[in-house]
């Protein structure tokens, strides 16, 4: 990857500021795929099912959704499984896209727990989220999706010097897609709006804190004589994560326990 690093003056080399190629410390997105699959697998179960039909599809997502009144009720898992469901082609195929194309990019710059930690903690910020305030049944990976979303966004303003100009384009590219789903949500009543913005939250809550924290070091083992180290690693985020797993536990007890 292409960067614009400022070197400093070691007395051999002057202090101006060089393009040079660096190689990021990034992994392959195998969780990305995964969930892939989950969902995919989960949905073609859901199409087996006779639609109408006792035990069918209606079913299945009175059994998955999240349903205010019976996670009261104690059903609590529902804003988890309700991340994994979706109600037709179109919103299977939207969602699935939108995880392949983000979370690639989030999880090979973050790596595989750090992404499922964003991932699976801004869904559930998304759903509760959507329980506090949207009464209408909700399902779909979408909150989890906004996530890893709002992480990307974090991550290329956090990291603006280090990639440059084109860094700052992909930002502006994020802000203004993230501006136009928000503004499609707000003007089609099926879609679960605060779902989307808690997720969004959620995830650029995480990735501010334990996000990489990428740098560009002298190293004279590479070609270019530098790369690229994250600053951030998890003996530093580990205890932000859990801060923030205990934080969603105790709002989620709050806001299920209030009056209605």
């Amino acid at each position: 990857m292409s960067q614009n690093p400022q070197l400093p003056d070691d007395g051999n080399m002057n202090s101006s500021t060089r393009r040079v190629a660096i190689k990021m410390p990034v992994v392959q997105p195998r969780v990305t795929f995964a969930l892939l699959g989950v969902l995919a697998l989960i949905f073609l179960y859901y199409l087996s099912l006779s639609p109408g039909v006792s035990g069918g599809q209606e079913a299945f997502l009175n059994d998955w959704a999240k349903v205010n009144d019976l996670v009261r009720d104690g059903e609590y898992y529902r804003l988890f499984t309700s991340m994994f469901v979706h109600l037709d082609m179109i919103h299977i195929l939207f969602n699935g896209y939108a995880l392949y194309l983000f979370g690639r990019d989030v999880e090979s710059l973050f790596g595989h727990v750090r992404f499922g930690v964003i991932y699976f903690l801004g869904g559930l910020s998304g759903s509760l989220a959507s329980f506090i305030f949207t009464d209408a049944p909700s399902v779909g990976a979408s909150g989890a999706i906004f996530a890893i979303f709002g992480a990307e966004m974090v991550y290329f303003y956090q990291h603006r010097q280090l990639h440059g100009e084109a860094g700052r384009r992909h930002l502006n590219r994020l802000l203004f897609f993230m501006l136009l789903n928000l503004a499609f949500g707000f003007t089609y009543s099926r879609i679960d709006n605060a779902g989307h913005i808690g997720g969004l939250i959620g995830g650029v809550v995480l990735a501010w804190f334990i996000g990489p924290d990428y740098s560009v070091q002298r190293d004279p083992t590479t070609e270019s004589g530098l790369s690229v180290v994250d600053d951030n690693p998890i003996q530093r985020w580990a205890l932000p994560s859990v801060l923030y797993a205990v934080g969603l536990v105790v709002l989620s007890v709050y806001a299920i326990s209030a009056p209605v």
